[in-house]
């Protein structure tokens, strides 16, 4: 949901979830993605995504993911650059499905996840939960044309973690959020909520920050 104006480059803000929040349903066309990262180091990346209607999967093997996704999945390759400030580097190309499909089957480091796409206010979100050994984590996110500044933060975003490397795809691929999730939220228990402060005046939905729940 982001408009594309500055050619290879997305300008983005993520937010950890507790859960999947309501507003979340109202998306009639969840997608499932399935992508895998054939190179990760140091903020770069190559990926590999094929994405379709999510469809109520049950198993969450990568193999049987890729087999659900059927005739009206997208295969795309997506070479990524390191993060600064809320920007990234991100050349995406078109992938044959087939294709793509087939390297994600046999890769090694898989993400899945349902994606809601939803509109608050002027933005779009969007809304991932996330599959198989990354559950049970939800990410939010918001992309611009342009560096998101003075952003209306909906309040089920518990904190901001656009600079929190760990809540990276390719990091996910690697290291799976569901191995972490205990030691992630009790860190946020003692830590509290935080939120980038260089990009404009943050506008929280309500009077304050949430806080931990």
């Amino acid at each position: 949901m982001s408009d594309s104006g500055s050619g290879d480059f997305e300008f983005e803000r993520k937010f950890f979830v507790h859960e999947l929040p309501a507003v979340a349903t109202s998306d009639p066309s969840p997608v499932l993605i399935v992508q895998a990262y054939l190179f990760a180091s140091d903020g770069y990346a190559v990926r590999v995504r094929l994405q379709g209607p999510a469809t109520g999967e049950s198993d969450t093997a990568p193999h049987a993911l890729v087999a659900s996704l059927g005739d009206e999945a997208i295969g795309t390759m997506t070479a990524k650059g390191p993060a600064a400030g809320g920007t990234r580097y991100e050349a995406e190309r078109s992938l044959d499905p087939l294709v793509a499909g087939q390297i994600v089957a046999r890769a090694e480091h898989v993400v899945a996840k349902i994606r809601h796409s939803v509109w608050l206010g002027e933005d779009g979100w969007i809304i991932d939960r996330f599959l198989a050994r990354n559950e049970p984590l939800v990410l939010a996110e918001v992309e611009r044309g342009s560096p998101v500044i003075d952003l209306v933060i909906p309040e089920f975003c518990a904190t901001e973690v656009s600079e929190d490397d760990r809540f990276r795809n390719e990091y996910l691929a690697h290291q799976p959020f569901g191995a972490w999730a205990d030691a992630y939220r009790s860190e946020f228990e003692l830590l509290g909520p935080t939120f980038v402060d260089t990009l404009g005046r943050n506008h929280f939905e309500g009077t304050t920050p949430p806080l931990p729940g």
